[in-house]
């Protein structure tokens, strides 16, 4: 193949003292499949506006390109755009040179190009994210025991987790048994961080005394077995290695096992010691830090351990957080409270954390015992699904800083808009002054959260913080994510852009059938207009969740049009064997057929009804659905108005946006 020079010539501000050490290049992926274009990330940090600095990036198959590019003033990573459109699949390497005053460094850099996988998860290395179907997910999760507790998965997606790792003995149990709860998990639109622990090399359930040869052999199949299960998230390998004497090198042969049966998913491991991310780096993708402070050390604790595990593995590894949900016993004489948990998680967040596994939910109070605190948690749940576009956007965003040195602040980006989180480190409250460098905005923002607005003055915020409180605050300023709002539609929060309850749609009964476990929650990850669109999940066929809308009123009896914009999630989110516990408590394997979302959708007026038809949504992208109605009676105010129902009555998942009612 035909070696070409890709020479990139960027005006960088840099200071002339810097070192090799502090500067990292990566992509953004950890692997590429579809996608055309890659960006190499080059991190170039301690600037200084007089200098400037010279990358060359040498590569394979490419046309000769020469990109200028200005570096945003004070942004300490450079996004070079490189087209992977002919890129073989495999592992391609870069050799880069950097030469500035003061600075002469090279190195290589590699990027990886896979064939299309569904249930691929990329682990973004700019946001420390993970990417599936091709959207940002902050996972929401929690550790469980096993066997999984009956409805514990059914009980906890309802209040917005998303994902669970049940500790589990693979020796001494029935695979089938962990069939059952991954096939539950992903008909309910849940992941999960399949833990190997017992056949890997320490944690819950390892037996010293197996045989190693056997002991391998477990291991594999386990991962063969799993691999391609839609739910899966990741592979969970190590827990608290650092505590228990367990070399990197005995890891680094199970990770390379790992990924040459599955390159498709990370691999997670747990520490409980500063450094030890940087001592077993070989060994995993996500890094989770563990430190449980109640009740004998400071709760700020949490935000010093995750900032430096997070700034170790920066453009490297994706960073998760385990916040204590236990306590009472063994070394800890209480459990954390409601602030304890808030405040710890916050840390995490907003210290480049973008994952939360609580350690550990045993319902129905086991763990935590306090149903306040896991409550709590569940509202976090909702709160960190709303901020998920602006967590994982990858733009650049402006430096936050509070008056407090108690009070963390972290601002995120998404177009013009922006996003900004605050939490206090201590018990006690205070009045916070926040401000955002080279902000000069004077007016009202939203605090989501709850359901105000804030002033702003000059670009400073100045608020009240009760102890161990969190403030979100959203600058809205971006008119492309506005929705197109009808004057002349009358139904209530068409585009579910209200989120008065963060997560909940307005304007609506839900009525949950005797099914348990379909889910409807409003999601800002994807939408026709505006920031948000209503996702539903339907885990059995004819137990969907009907929305009933709020009644509407017209002006005279004539036809109208009933429209809204929709996408179908893959078929493949649901498997075709689901293997489920009878009520004899033995295991059953169900061939279910794939259906594609069949939407129902029902008129009333006083109790008539109008329309009922179906209408298949058979489109992965937003289409335009219609049906037309004739209303012969005009309605009266109130109770008397037409009422829309919507139901999702196959096992499917599909997404809702700007629903009309029109002449």
């Amino acid at each position: 193949m035909k070696k070409l020079l890709l020479l990139i010539l960027l005006a960088v501000f840099i200071s002339a003292n810097a070192t090799p050490q502090n500067v990292r290049i990566n992509f953004r992926l950890d692997y590429y499949m579809t996608e055309l274009e890659a960006e190499l990330l080059v991190s170039l940090p301690d600037l200084k506006p007089f200098e400037t600095a010279q990358i060359t990036l040498t590569g394979q198959n490419f046309t000769n390109l020469v990109l200028f590019q200005a570096i945003p003033d004070k942004e300490e990573i450079v996004t070079i755009p490189v087209d992977i459109t002919n890129l073989p699949h495999g592992v391609t390497s870069f050799e880069y040179a950097i030469q500035a005053p003061g600075l002469d460094t090279a190195g290589t850099v590699k990027l990886t190009k896979r064939p299309y996988k569904f249930n691929a998860v990329q682990v973004d290395r700019k946001t420390g994210g993970v990417v599936t179907r091709g959207m940002g997910l902050i996972p929401m999760g929690f550790f469980c025991y096993s066997p999984v507790q009956p409805m514990i998965q059914e009980e906890e997606v309802v209040r917005g987790f998303n994902m669970i790792s049940p500790y589990q003995n693979i020796p001494r149990t029935d695979i089938t048994m962990r069939k059952v709860y991954m096939d539950r998990a992903a008909e309910l639109g849940m992941k999960v961080n399949y833990n190997l622990l017992s056949v890997a090399t320490g944690g819950t359930g390892f037996d010293r005394s197996q045989n190693p040869a056997e002991r391998d052999e477990m291991f594999r199949k386990e991962i063969e077995t799993f691999k391609d299960h839609p739910a899966l998230l990741s592979w969970y390998l190590g827990d608290e290695p650092d505590g228990r004497g367990t070399t990197p090198e005995s890891l680094i042969r199970l990770y390379n096992m790992i990924k040459s049966i599955d390159p498709y998913h990370p691999v997670s491991m747990v520490f409980m010691y500063y450094g030890s991310e940087t001592k077993f780096i070989d060994c995993y993708d996500i890094a989770m830090g563990d430190l449980y402070p109640v009740p004998r050390h400071p709760v700020a604790n949490v935000s010093r351990f995750q900032k430096a595990m997070s700034d170790a593995v920066f453009l490297k590894k994706g960073v998760w957080l385990v916040p204590q949900a236990f306590g009472g016993n063994e070394w800890w004489t209480r459990e954390p409270t409601r602030g304890e948990m808030r405040a710890a998680t916050y840390m995490g967040l907003v210290h480049g954390t973008t994952g939360f596994q609580y350690f550990i939910r045993h319902g129905q109070n086991g763990f935590p015992k306090s149903t306040t605190a896991w409550a709590e948690a569940g509202a976090m749940a909702l709160e960190f699904a709303e901020m998920t576009p602006y967590i994982l956007s990858g733009e650049f965003a402006p430096k936050a800083f509070a008056n407090d040195t108690m009070v963390d602040v972290r601002a995120w980006k998404r177009g013009e808009n922006l996003m900004i989180a605050a939490v206090n480190k201590e018990n006690k409250p205070k009045d916070v002054t926040i401000v955002i460098d080279g902000w000069h905005f004077t007016g009202e923002v939203k605090v989501p959260f709850e359901n105000r607005q804030q002033s702003v003055f000059n670009g400073i915020i100045m608020d009240k913080m009760l102890g161990f409180d969190t403030k979100v605050y959203k600058l809205e300023a971006d008119p492309k994510f506005l929705p197109v709002v009808n004057p002349q539609n009358v139904v209530v929060d068409p585009d579910f852009e209200m989120n008065t309850s963060v997560g909940v749609p307005n304007g609506v009964y839900a009525q949950v059938g005797k099914g348990r476990g379909s889910t409807y929650f409003i999601d800002s990850r994807t939408a026709y207009t505006g920031e948000h669109s209503l996702r539903l999940i339907t885990h059995k066929t004819g137990e969907g969740v009907t929305l009933e809308h709020f009644p509407m009123i017209v002006d005279s009896a004539r036809t109208y049009t009933i429209s809204f914009y929709a996408k179908a999630g893959d078929k493949g989110e649901f498997p075709l064997q689901k293997h489920y516990v009878d009520q004899k408590g033995k295991v059953q394997v169900e061939k279910v057929k794939a259906e594609h979302p069949i939407l129902s959708v029902n008129l009333r007026h006083r109790g008539r009804r109008l329309l009922d038809t179906k209408v298949k949504i058979d489109s992965s992208e937003w289409k335009r659905y219609t049906v037309d109605v004739f209303v012969d009676r005009q309605p009266n105010l109130g109770r008397e108005g037409l009422v829309l129902s919507l139901t999702l009555g196959t096992r499917s998942m599909i997404w809702i946006d700007n629903i009309e009612f029109l002449p």
